[in-house]
């Protein structure tokens, strides 16, 4: 075997056990598993385009902090949390969201430029509680997969308590 084989092997060993190291820290799971009954299942009929939304665990509960509220035109709220249970978080959660757990409020205005016929929210508003960056919260809801960005996240969230 010549030199350049042998680097470009242990260039691929490297590679791999990085990626495997990896993914055994953000392995994308939820620790806690509640009952059915302790989520909204009613709010799936309010949450645009929810076939994107593989669902991996029905109900569960996340702690952390909110670093971040978004107010997204489709009439969801987008929350990012810093989970104090890291293995709620895969690469992509790990890479593109900087470590933070996405988790959204659906319903809670009224959606822009969004055909009635699109429009998840009419005659509904969301009834739980906005938090705001900074506030230790424990949020509830479903663990979904969301397609469209590769991550998962709790979507749509039933309920959020306040921690202190």
């Amino acid at each position: 075997m010549t030199r350049r084989w042998q680097l470009g092997l242990l260039f691929l060993i490297v590679v791999v056990i990085a990626f495997t190291a990896a993914k055994l820290r953000y392995p994308g799971r939820v620790s806690t598993i509640l009952p059915a009954s302790s989520c909204d299942a009613s709010l799936w009929q309010h949450t645009y385009q929810s076939q994107r939304l593989p669902i991996i665990t029905p109900c569960t509960a996340v702690e952390g902090r909110v670093v971040s509220v978004h107010f997204n035109d489709d009439a969801d709220v987008h929350l990012e949390l810093v989970p104090d249970d890291r293995r709620v978080l895969n690469l992509t959660n790990a890479t593109h969201m900087h470590g933070n757990l996405v988790a959204e409020i659906v319903c809670e205005h009224q959606p822009k430029d969004v055909p009635d016929s699109q429009n998840a929210c009419i005659g509904f508003r969301s009834s739980v509680q906005l938090p705001k960056a900074g506030d230790r919260v424990r949020i509830t809801g479903a663990y979904v997969t969301d397609r469209d960005n590769g991550w998962p996240e709790i979507h749509p969230i039933s309920r959020i308590d306040l921690l202190h």
